[in-house]
């Protein structure tokens, strides 16, 4: 496993819905960004309570964590703690690990 790898143990049924999942998700992290740069801290708000649902819905725990610190950051207008989420977030993406589970 390299370093700063992620390992997220999902239920097996879902591999086919995964690279929709990810399409999906990095084009929010994209709408994140624009969000920030515009200080729509409502539309972060949201997003970030969709990637904490999905995230824990889909069984991918890492990414439902960051998404309830960017709702929580952008309820209160904390666009630094904003930025750092939407930075996790992309990282996470980009190094997470998927493992299928019966």
């Amino acid at each position: 496993m390299a370093t700063g790898q992620i390992i997220e143990r999902i239920d097996h049924d879902l591999e086919p819905l995964m690279p929709r999942f990810f399409d999906n998700s990095r084009q929010d992290v994209r709408t994140m960004r624009d969000a920030l740069a515009g200080g729509d801290m409502e539309s972060l708000a949201r997003l970030g309570h969709t990637a904490k649902g999905t995230g824990y819905g889909y069984g991918m725990r890492t990414m439902g964590d960051i998404g309830a610190e960017l709702e929580a950051a952008a309820k209160v207008a904390d666009a630094a703690g904003c930025l750092d989420a939407i930075e996790r977030m992309d990282r996470y993406l980009d190094t997470v690990v998927v493992e299928f589970r019966n």
